[in-house]
């Protein structure tokens, strides 16, 4: 299988190689725009140097992707009560953002913006588009389109985090005349970028189709599904609640928002109907394919992946996913504490779907004297998202012999999943209720997910179609639509956006907070859709014979276990098993350390800890852009 690494070297990217997964390079420099765009060969080699911006460790190789999506009710960064409001990732994830944090800069996104005018402007004056082949007319128009979706990537994530901005869909004039501008209303850019991508989309093909000589051929590319997925995205966002600029800091939703929920459900529409998309089989073979390198296409579950090169790029794997100390089987170790999920995760789930082992990981693999075993995480603030495994990442045997050889870190490879396809069938579901009550339409969208999470599950019927009837009122459906998207997307980077959008970010994460003490307490704690009156006060956990993974169906979590209780640590050894003291009989040393990182994980946003407003999750502008806009820009929100 191949796979694209979009390296841009001066300002022009020409075609992969068929046998090495890797983009040989040419940038000639006599080559003008004139030339460059009168070529289809250069015009797309030029929209694949946009790629190559996604893809850099400031985009979605790391900061878009994971550290700036931290931190809500099931994800939140690795951090102590003694690290929550550090001047780092640490602290902005908690919303202690400062204007002269350096991880917070947006440079790396305006510089792919730029380059995006550039080739939009240099494709859109193209003799080609008006004098050239019908093949040819066609190739210029789907690249046209696609560098409009990369450039509308880039502006909605910038008004996700930062919210007003500076916006201009023209490149730098020489005398830079259009460099520093004062903000745009974030609604005001979303009106534009939705409304030129309505247009945009009906010239790209769909995955598997070719324009021209230029293919679509598989989620490494833009295609029109994803187009139509990130119009549904932004609309979700225009429509939905957003912190304003304005005296107080309210957060408010759009105005129109029907108009823009209508706009989303018709997108989505179109994506269902066309047939080219499909849930995998079992939740699993996602990650399982996107940890060993292999591309989704025509009938695949993925509509875009950002395309990171082995060797080359990606934190993804490295700073999420299961964590690896390193040993001899498996290479060197990864640093996945950068983002964790808690004990109040894993209960939010359904005891009996497979999504919960499959995204939460409960163990460790090895530790510090090398060994090549499971350990079981017995802090129930550092577990970590199971999505992302070096055991998978190893079927692929370049990965693995890189990892063997590695003595630092390095790039996996592994692509980031921009949007799947299950996230088009909720994004329906909800539009559907929200524009006309839970239809059997809408039903049909949601029933279709948790079929393929449930998949084989002995009382599926139970928990699928009886789950799904049994939502008769629009309330209970959005409900049961909020409590699905944390289930089904754990650790990629959706929740909090979806928190913000839906006005509940402060709201359930203080639901955990809440839920998380009456745990500890032994109170009756409820987690999303569940009520637990107990949990044990003892875990226990056996190998498997193997003796290197825990058997996971043995681990007492839902109930308690008198028999092994009642002996002491030797005899419970003898048994096969290892005790875990858990909950109400933590130590109070530790109940006090845990509740502390509860209460202040995420505190940033609350106005009794910033003095300034509520839900306060949006970034300052970085204090060096400040200067350079010489009193054009200023900060808000108390900033």
């Amino acid at each position: 299988m191949k796979k694209l690494i979009y390296m841009c070297i001066a300002s022009l990217i020409v075609f992969f190689s068929s046998c090495n997964d890797f983009l040989e390079t040419s940038s000639p420099s006599d080559l003008d725009d004139g030339t460059v765009y009168s070529s289809i060969y250069y015009s797309e080699a030029a929209v694949k140097g946009l790629y190559d911006r996604v893809a850099d460790a400031q985009m979605y190789a790391q900061r878009l992707s994971i550290n700036w999506t931290t931190n809500n009710d099931i994800e939140f960064v690795g951090a102590d009560e003694n690290s929550y409001n550090q001047a780092s990732n640490r602290g902005s994830s908690n919303y202690y953002a400062t204007a002269g944090n350096s991880v917070l800069q947006w440079t790396n996104i305006f510089r792919m913006l730029e380059r995006a005018n550039l080739v939009i402007q240099g494709i859109g004056n193209s003799p080609l588009l008006e004098s050239g082949t019908e093949s040819e007319k066609s190739a210029m128009k789907a690249l046209l389109a696609e560098s409009k979706v990369i450039r509308a990537m880039g502006y909605f994530e910038l008004t996700r985090l930062w919210g007003d901005i500076p916006f201009k869909t023209e490149p730098t004039s020489n005398d830079l005349s259009n460099v520093y501008l004062p903000k745009t209303d974030r609604d005001k850019i979303l009106d534009y970028l939705i409304n030129e991508l309505v247009e945009a989309e009906n010239d790209l093909p769909w995955i598997g189709e070719s324009a021209g000589a230029v293919s679509y051929g598989t989620a490494e590319r833009i295609s029109k599904g994803f187009a139509k997925g990130l119009i549904a995205r932004m609309c979700l966002t225009r429509g939905g609640y957003a912190l304003r600029d304005k005296p107080g800091f309210p957060t408010e939703r759009g105005t129109d928002w029907q108009k823009y929920y209508e706009i989303a459900h018709q997108q989505c529409k179109e994506i269902i109907e066309s047939g080219r998309y499909q849930l995998k089989q079992n939740y699993l073979d996602i990650w399982k394919d996107i940890n060993s390198l292999v591309i989704d296409g025509l009938n695949g579950e993925n509509l875009y992946e950002v395309a990171l090169g082995l060797s080359q790029s990606g934190e993804i794997g490295y700073s999420i996913g299961v964590r690896f100390y390193t040993n001899s089987k498996y290479g060197y170790g990864n640093n996945s504490n950068v983002v964790n999920t808690s004990a109040y995760y894993y209960y939010s789930f359904d005891r009996n779907d497979p999504r919960k082992n499959a995204t939460v990981a409960v163990s460790m693999y090895g530790n510090s004297s090398g060994e090549q075993r499971e350990f079981f995480q017995t802090n129930p603030l550092s577990y970590n998202f199971a999505k992302w495994d070096q055991r998978w990442m190893s079927q692929n045997s370049r990965w693995l012999a890189q990892n063997l050889a590695a003595n630092g870190k390095w790039g996996y490879g592994i692509n980031w999943i921009g949007m799947r396809y299950a996230d088009v069938l909720l994004m329906y579901a909800e539009t559907e209720n929200e524009l006309h009550g839970p239809t059997d339409m809408a039903k049909n969208s949601l029933r279709e997910v948790r079929a393929r999470a449930f998949n084989g599950v002995s009382n599926a019927v139970d928990k699928v179609d009886n789950y799904v009837n049994a939502l008769t009122s629009k309330e209970d459906f959005f409900d049961a639509i909020v409590n699905e998207r944390a289930w089904e997307f754990g650790g990629e980077g959706i929740r909090k956006f979806d928190l913000i959008r839906w006005n509940l970010l402060q709201e359930k994460i203080q639901e955990q907070r809440d839920a998380f003490n009456d745990m500890i307490d032994g109170n009756v704690a409820k987690i999303m859709d569940k009520e637990y009156d107990a949990f044990p006060v003892n875990l226990y956990y056996r190998y498997k014979s193997d003796n290197e993974n825990l058997d996971m169906d043995a681990i007492n979590f839902y109930t308690s276990r008198p028999d092994l209780d009642d002996l002491d640590n030797n005899e419970v050894r003898n048994q096969g098993y290892t005790r875990v003291v858990w909950m109400t009989n933590f130590s109070d040393e530790n109940k006090v350390r845990y509740k502390d990182r509860v209460r202040l994980f995420s505190s940033g946003l609350l106005k009794e800890y910033n003095g300034v407003c509520d839900n306060r999750y949006l970034y300052p502008i970085h204090s060096s852009v400040i200067s350079d806009y010489q009193g054009i820009l200023s900060n808000s929100y108390g900033y």
